[in-house]
């Protein structure tokens, strides 16, 4: 039989613009190529139409070795391509604000990393923006569309566990324990207490008040990244009381030896429990009350065809990675942008981005004074 020209990808392309190359730059470039032969069929294929940098050199190797057509290191030039849809602001937390505002007056649908900006004002002002300008605008939490967190999420809205009792939130890694230098500026608050945060309001609501202290026992203020100061927050550790009345704590450690890339929950319940770590992403541990001699926790690996988030992946018991988290998050706002669909619940958006920063302005409040701290109402998110 002779080789035939294979069909045409009938599917309309989505065209993704990406600001910053390192990290993160990679992930998502990766999780786009995955999106369009995994995700089949589906309402839209992502194309990779240009990335942006500061560094010639670099963004240039970065368009080639990550599948980029083009590439600029003036970021408007890619927000003025009428071939871009999409805005993906993967770059340092300082330029988040300016060129994400810039591609939402541009028609852009955004997407931006964690933090979404260093103020609860900036959060705003991009979430207003992006409402006002009736765009769809995703926050990289990405754990959010790990398949156990998600069944974790329908046991909880669906009943399951019945009333929550109590919660135990958790996010440990080990690299300012160390001596030597520093790969980023940014503390405890910043890198990761933010994910923990929101994997909270995800799983169990909003957060209506903190009671929080902060320390650095590593971090002087004499330890320089790049010549300049840092955060010096190495731990963050809050009693939070939600709008339910849920009481849980949560803390954020730099400081813990051993603990990579720790992020860990435990809800209890008075129908049950659930836990999950980061560190075994594929296992939900689900507990129920009425399990009988034999009752405790069982260990759920959820990697099959009727959990959550699994359908384009691999066959029963073929577990998934780290990286499948945000694939599953950008397919999740591809569709949102194809279907005109919206973000949330399962998605962050701005609104929960702000959330976050919100929180985190409280914890700030509550380790000065000491004292109790109400967090700034929220708004029912538009879109």
């Amino acid at each position: 039989m002779p080789l035939h020209t294979a069909p045409r990808d009938e599917r309309p392309a989505i065209g993704f613009g990406l600001l910053g190359y390192g990290f993160m730059g990679r992930a998502h470039s990766h999780s786009l190529h995955s999106i369009g032969h995994m995700c089949w069929p589906s309402a839209a294929r992502p194309v990779l139409v240009a990335v942006a940098g500061r560094t010639e050199a670099g963004v240039a190797e970065a368009a080639t070795r990550y599948g980029y057509s083009l590439y600029t290191t003036d970021w408007h030039d890619m927000i003025s391509d009428p071939a871009v849809d999409v805005f993906d602001n993967v770059t340092t937390d300082a330029a988040h604000v300016e060129p994400t505002l810039a591609a939402i007056a541009a028609g852009k649908h955004v997407i931006c990393e964690k933090p979404l900006a260093s103020t609860a004002a900036d959060c705003a002002h991009l979430y207003e923006a992006a409402a006002a300008a009736g765009v769809k605008h995703l926050v990289c939490f990405n754990y959010r569309f790990f398949p156990a967190v998600r069944l974790a999420w329908e046991l909880v809205h669906g009943g399951e566990l019945g009333e929550l009792y109590q919660a135990r939130f958790r996010y440990s890694q080990e690299w300012r324990a160390a001596p030597g230098p520093l790969p980023s500026a940014a503390g405890a608050q910043a890198i990761i207490a933010c994910h923990v945060v929101d994997q909270a309001r995800f799983l169990c609501g909003e957060i209506a008040s903190v009671q929080a202290s902060i320390s650095s026992p590593v971090t002087t203020p004499d330890r320089l990244y790049r010549g300049g100061p840092i955060d010096q927050d190495d731990v963050v550790a809050m009693v939070a009381r939600f709008d339910s009345g849920l009481l849980a704590t949560i803390d954020a450690s730099l400081v813990a030896p051993g603990r990579r890339n720790h992020l860990a929950w435990e809800l209890n319940g008075s129908l049950g429990s659930v836990a999950w770590s980061l560190e075994d992403p594929n296992i939900l541990k689900v507990y129920r009350t009425n399990g009988g001699r034999t009752s405790g926790f069982t260990e759920v690996i959820t990697c099959e065809a009727d959990h959550p988030l699994v359908a384009p992946w691999w066959p029963s018991g073929h577990v998934l990675g780290w990286e499948h988290g945000h694939a599953n998050m950008l397919a999740h706002f591809i569709d949102a942008v194809a279907g005109d669909k919206e973000v949330g619940p399962y998605g962050a958006t701005f609104f929960d981005g702000l959330r976050a920063a919100q929180v985190a302005e409280a914890v700030d409040e509550s380790a000065e004074t000491g004292d109790r701290v109400e967090v700034a109402p929220a708004s029912v998110p538009a879109g």
